[in-house]
């Protein structure tokens, strides 16, 4: 049995495709034993947890065991507001379109303790000197933009306290010629 008793644990999540938290822990091992690679029996604070597979681990090396989705952890994003911006010039349309989006993040915590949360989201990047993008009015600041080296992926870093709340809001907006189709933009 693997014991996760004292191990850095974090909620993972990305409500742009799941509205779920996933308990990720991150284990080091040992520093006198190999632990070979398969299935685990994993606890936690002395209560079974499930089962999982490791990887060939050495003496004192860290590894993340993912120990799936934790239902007292709620995650929500909505889409708040979607605004196109046709601007008319003597009647005649603009040759730009712009759309304007407007979204809040939310994660609630319903355990009887302090938690930690990386809460992920992809922002829009354009890759055409066409496409202009404009990120905006973001409410608390992300730890890391284009997070570990991929493009428009921030990541909030933050603790959330028992049974309280942390929303974040931004919007966005994409102008582009007006006979531009964009595929991604909801």
């Amino acid at each position: 049995p693997l014991s996760l008793d004292k191990t850095t644990r974090v909620f993972s999540a990305y409500p742009r495709l799941s509205p779920y938290a996933y308990l990720v822990s991150r284990v080091t091992n040992a520093k006198d034993q190999q632990l070979l690679g398969g299935r685990v029996n994993i606890f936690l604070e002395g209560d079974f947890v499930g089962q999982g597979n490791i990887k060939t681990t050495g003496p004192n090396e860290e590894f993340d065991l993912y120990l799936g989705v934790d239902e007292n952890v709620k995650i929500k994003r909505e889409q708040l507001e979607k605004k196109v911006d046709d601007v008319f010039i003597a009647n005649i349309p603009s040759p730009n379109r712009k759309v304007t989006y407007k979204f809040k993040m939310t994660v609630e915590n319903y355990k009887n303790k302090k938690i930690k949360v990386n809460l992920f989201e992809t922002m829009p990047v354009s890759e055409n000197e066409k496409i202009k993008v404009n990120i905006m009015n973001v409410s608390l600041a992300p730890k890391d933009k284009d997070w570990k080296n991929k493009l428009g992926v921030w990541r909030w870093e933050f603790e959330l306290e028992p049974k309280a709340r942390q929303e974040i809001f931004y919007n966005y907006s994409v102008e582009c010629p007006r006979d531009m189709n964009i595929a991604g933009l909801e």
